[in-house]
């Protein structure tokens, strides 16, 4: 990019005026719609148009500035490189495309207006909407025009009008997702990149809408679930996330720096427990640390267990005579025992 786009990080936001009349030649869908703006600015032309056609709005924008703005406006932004985010196929069922216009300085000098358009395409639902606003000169780019070709049908192209085309020479493509591809030919392909040499007639408000917007999908291709991620992070971002979600906040994490947080707390029951119950709470750790004293005022070791005991019963075959049925049976028997000074006695013998 050149310095001054390099400042502006390509940032070239569609005039008022023209996003004003592209309202006009749309429809809103049925249901709610998905635009999907790669470039989004500050989010006003996506803002607009979704709020005035009934589509949620889904975006990326680099800038950390406009993107906050963005955030602020739109349904779903991520502050990233478009090249860094992950959006399902055929997903979105409006792409609004205001790519920056210039070379890409680090991938072979590729144009971006061509890489936007290439890369974005396969998001776009069958039979969704396409507005792509370029200088007119990237029409005459053969792999612009082939794609659009192959692509997109009832394809309408319009210039900027007078006072806004003469800064940057744009022009608007609204076109229609093809449900499948089709091998463009030789005359369909030059017939649309003779339109960049072309005096095209200025955008106009449409007096009846042209195209009809469709709902969102609420899957991607193949049936899939609809994916919008982003799937890099910058350093801050990863503090702050770590913050807010890190295992710090994990109650693992604060059971290991609070060895006493798990323990249960016993509470007064509604009723009194039996002898049984506190044999088992005592058996199993449950008690916590009770001093309990004598009759005599000395202090008690209390302790239990619980064991398992398997019982054998033997009574005759009630089929066959002089067969014996021997059956096993597990109980368990719950203990506490009490220590006073030395003496050790079985509190609670038997079975509770």
């Amino acid at each position: 990019m050149r310095p001054p786009a390099i400042e502006r990080m390509g940032y070239y936001p569609t005039d008022e005026p023209v996003v004003e009349i592209i309202r006009t030649y749309l429809k809103p869908p049925s249901e709610r719609g998905r635009l999907f703006d790669p470039c989004a600015g500050e989010g006003k032309a996506a803002s607009f148009l979704g709020n005035a056609l009934n589509c949620e709005t889904w975006g990326v924008e680099l800038s950390p500035e406009r993107a906050g703005k963005a955030q602020t406006v739109m349904d779903k932004v991520y502050q990233a490189p478009w090249q860094a985010c992950v959006l399902s196929d055929e997903s979105i069922s409006w792409l609004y495309l205001n790519p920056p216009y210039e070379f890409d300085r680090f991938e072979g000098q590729k144009r971006l207006e061509w890489d936007f358009l290439k890369t974005t395409s396969s998001k776009l639902m069958r039979g969704g909407l396409l507005t792509y606003i370029i200088p007119q000169k990237i029409l005459g780019m053969i792999e612009v025009a082939r794609l659009l070709a192959g692509h997109y049908e009832a394809i309408t192209v319009y210039r900027f009008p007078d006072g806004l085309y003469e800064k940057f020479k744009q022009v608007v493509v609204l076109a229609s997702k093809r449900k499948l591809y089709q091998l463009p030919t030789d005359k369909e392909v030059l017939s649309l990149q003779s339109l960049a040499s072309m005096d095209l007639e200025p955008i106009q408000s449409a007096i009846e809408p042209i195209y009809q917007l469709l709902s969102a999908p609420s899957r991607g291709a193949n049936g899939k679930p609809v994916v919008f991620k982003r799937t890099d992070w910058e350093p801050e971002e990863v503090v702050e996330a770590t913050k807010e979600a890190g295992v710090h906040t994990t109650s693992d994490w604060l059971d290991l720096i609070h060895p006493t947080r798990g323990l249960a707390q016993l509470s007064q029951p509604v009723m009194p427990l039996k002898k049984g119950h506190i044999a088992m709470l005592m058996a199993s750790g449950m008690m916590g640390t009770v001093k309990l004293t004598d009759e005599k005022g000395k202090p008690m070791l209390i302790k239990g267990r619980v064991i398992k005991v398997v019982e054998k019963t033997e009574q005759p075959d009630a089929k066959e005579a002089d067969t014996v049925v021997e059956t096993y049976k597990d109980r368990f028997v719950t203990r506490v025992y009490e220590s006073s000074r030395r003496e050790d006695r079985c509190a609670c013998p038997g079975n509770l």
